[in-house]
């Protein structure tokens, strides 16, 4: 029972912490304040990290842990004999747990607003979120040549660049609270997003197909926009 409680003392502190560091930022974020918002006092923070940047510390390091650092094996195989839009996405680890979305949500907004103040988070941002997220797609999207369902020729690294930049500027629209991208957002305008660059991808690039700038010019004029877009 105890140690239930530990970690229900603990998820709230982080839970609490991410919100602060999300609202008035890192610095200006004190233990004191911290232990009010929880219902505790300092001493019982404490007990749990030695410092906030202790806090940060592990918030980055599970955040990196549910960000797609990996694939699913068995869904690759799938998607080589079915290739859909959604196959790929079912293959990326891109879903975190589904009661601590909102958590997750928070802990993003923080690293986008911190990145180029605290080298700690820029760090994790870079090598958690941005390369390991590329490294993943680029595995895929070489698998997927192996297996004959993209053409040969197909070059990985545009797509890569292509899933990062659109990810890392949806976020940022997220951090600034712009339009469908704001800070409240559920993840399905982003997941929507991904799914129409995969599915251009699957179109342009097939196999049996040719690949030609027009094509993918074409595709992405094709797509529809998602609702509220300011683009």
């Amino acid at each position: 029972m105890k140690g239930n409680e530990k970690a229900s003392t603990k998820e709230k502190i982080l839970d609490s912490a991410v919100t602060l560091f999300a609202e008035k930022g890192f610095t200006e974020t004190t233990i004191r304040g911290l232990a009010a918002d929880v219902g505790l006092n300092p001493a019982s923070i404490y007990h749990h990290f030695p410092s906030k940047n202790a806090i940060l510390e592990f918030v980055l390091e599970d955040f990196g842990k549910n960000i797609s650092n990996t694939f699913y094996q068995s869904k690759l195989i799938e998607l080589r004999d079915n290739p859909t839009a959604d196959g790929m996405l079912s293959c990326l680890l891109l879903v975190f747990p589904p009661d601590r979305i909102e958590y997750y949500v928070k802990v993003l907004r923080v690293m986008l607003q911190e990145q180029f103040r605290n080298p700690l988070v820029r760090k994790a941002l870079i090598e958690s979120t941005i390369m390991g997220g590329e490294k993943v797609v680029k595995a895929i999207i070489n698998k997927l040549i192996e297996y004959g369902v993209l053409a040969e020729n197909t070059n990985p690294d545009f797509w890569v660049k292509a899933h990062s930049s659109l990810i890392y500027t949806f976020s940022s629209r997220m951090a600034l609270g712009i339009g469908d991208s704001s800070p409240e957002f559920s993840g399905m305008g982003m997941v929507e997003m991904l799914r129409c660059l995969y599915d251009l991808l699957l179109k342009t690039c097939k196999a049996d197909g040719e690949i030609s700038r027009d094509d993918i010019w074409k595709g992405l004029h094709n797509h529809p926009q998602p609702p509220d877009s300011q683009y």
